[in-house]
This record gives C-alpha cells, structure tokens and sequence, in this order.
C-alpha cells in the first residue's frame, strides 16, 4: 500500500498467523490499488472500474463492492469534504512527486466535472459499479489502509490473538493491551518537525488512531506553499488553520474517513462536526501550534512532558 506495515504482538504468535495476516494485506492491495505500474495494477478491481468509465458496470467481489459501496455513499454524504472520485483532481496537481504543477482554473474546472459521486452507478444484486463518464477514476485511499488495519485486526481474533498493535503507514489499530495490561501508547506527529517528533501520546485500548496532516506533502510555487489536501468544491487544498487532525474510533476505517472529514473549514467547524458524530473523538492541531482536543481525545491524551516512549505514531 505504498507504506510499510508494522506488526507488534506481545508474546509468541504461531508464524503461521503472521502469515495470514499478511496475507490478507496483500490481497486487498492487490485487488483495490490504482497506483503504479501497471502490472501492479493488473489485478486491481477498482482499476478495472475505472479503465471502463463511462461505458460497462463492472462486477467485483462482494468485499470490494462493500468497500466502494461505503466510500460512494461517504462521499454523498460529506460532498464538502470526502470525495473517493476526487482522483482526476489530484493527480492534474501531483502533489508529492517531482513534476507537481498548479492546474489552471479551467483545467481544475473541467477536471471537477468528473467527480459528482451521483455519477458512480451501484448494482446490489450483481456487486457492479459503473462510473457514468468518461474519465472519472475511484480510489479508495482514503479510507483502504483503515478498512485493511480493521481487517488485519479481523485475522488475528480469528486466530485468537486479542492484543496487539497494528500499523499501517500511521494507520494505528491497538488491539487490548500491551505488556503487563498496560493501554498501548501511539505518539501524535508533531506537524512540520522530523518524523517522530511527538506533541505526546494517545492511551489506547481497542481503538484506532489515525492523523492528516497539510505537512506531508507541499508544492511551494511563486512563494506560495499548496498542500496535498484537497476541498472536493473547489479543487484547491483546504483553506485552514488546522496543521493536523488525529481521530479515534473503534474503527480504523471510520477514523481514516474523519481524519478527512474534520479538515474541512478548520478548527471551529471540525470540533463542531466531530462532536455532532457518535463513538469518534479527534486532537486538532492548529498551524499556530495550538492543541485542541474533544472532551474524550483530552481524556486519551498525554502531552510530550509525561508522555511515556511511544509504541507506534499516528
């Protein structure tokens, strides 16, 4: 998943569990990746969805359709800020790689045509997506590494394995507790500093955190600095006084979802959403350096003075 995946499990675990729940990382990747070359996305489902846009529905595995099926109805749903068909946007600016650009607003404007998650047509009963125009392409990135720590999380219950702590590229599921009962502790990134540099750590027991961030990537032209975020509306980054956000839910998926969600119209306006959302809890971080949590992040949260070495980072 372009990412390197950490597994950390107290005690001895047969490898053979090990192996299942790799595997089971790879087959997502396998079948939901639209990045790379294309022999890495030779067996992609949801490549296949989109190298037929605007003409066949195309059928898939009842696992993918539940997947597209969840980030289509999101997208609906947070038409202002989530968008799973964002993707001919994002990549027009190529944020992240060498030849990143500013599209022209014309360019943007077209471009933002191919995005109306009304346009993704889903058939139950066959589990067949088609994308109504040319051009329009799904990706699932925002809310596949989540499904897939919730899914590794599935193996290794299955396997009889209840503690432990998964990690995908910042995707964190804390399974029951670490050594000695102790809640697992994953350290919240410190935005604009070097990687593991925490503002202090989350206590966590069966729950996943997940952060977003404007610091990851940048494109800096004629001064100005444009992050990889994008407002679905607009197809520029979010405007926003917020440096990170980090949701915590028993779901990975539903916190890679929000981690999203809450960037849209800054500090203020995420606290008010996150709080109007049952069973999440979020710790914002303004540009300013500020710490804002909910009243149930500020419970989970231990700031860097106390903060003991963290096991994973968010």
């Amino acid at each position: 998943m372009g990412t390197l995946a950490t597994l950390c499990v107290p005690g001895a675990v047969d490898h053979a569990v090990t192996v299942a729940v790799c595997r089971t990382l790879r087959d997502l990747e396998r079948r939901l990746t639209v990045n790379g070359p294309p022999s890495a996305r030779a067996g992609s489902q949801v490549e296949a969805i989109n190298a037929s846009a605007g003409e066949r529905a195309v059928e898939v595995d009842p696992e993918v359709y539940g997947l597209v099926r969840a980030a289509v109805h999101a997208s609906r749903e947070h038409r202002d800020s989530f968008n799973a068909l964002i993707g001919p946007v994002v990549k027009a600016w190529r944020i992240g790689f060498a030849d990143a650009r500013v599209p022209t607003r014309d360019e943007i404007g077209r471009l933002l045509g191919l995005t109306d998650p009304a346009d993704v047509e889903l058939d139950e009963g066959r589990c067949a997506v088609r994308l109504a125009r040319p051009g329009m392409r799904l990706d699932l990135g925002a809310i596949a590494k989540g499904y897939a720590a919730d899914r590794a999380a599935d193996v290794y219950r299955e396997h009889g394995v209840d503690n432990g702590l998964i990690d995908l590229g910042g995707n964190v599921v804390a399974m029951g507790s670490a050594e000695e009962g102790a809640a697992w502790r994953v350290g919240v990134q410190a935005p604009f500093r070097e990687r593991g540099a925490v503002l202090g750590s989350l206590s966590l027991r069966d729950a996943s955190a997940v952060t977003s961030g404007v610091y990851e990537r940048m494109l800096e032209v004629d001064g100005r600095r444009y992050h990889h975020m994008f407002d679905p509306l607009t197809g520029y980054p979010f405007d926003t006084d917020l440096a990170s956000v980090t949701i915590v839910s028993a779901s990975s998926m539903t916190a890679d979802l929000w981690a999203t969600v809450a960037q849209r119209g800054g500090l203020e306006a995420g606290l008010a959403a996150v709080r109007a959302r049952p069973g999440i809890e979020a710790v914002f971080v303004t540009r300013s350096g500020d710490v804002v949590a909910t009243e149930g992040g500020a419970a989970l949260f231990i700031p860097a003075a106390r903060a003991v070495p963290d096991q994973a980072g968010a």
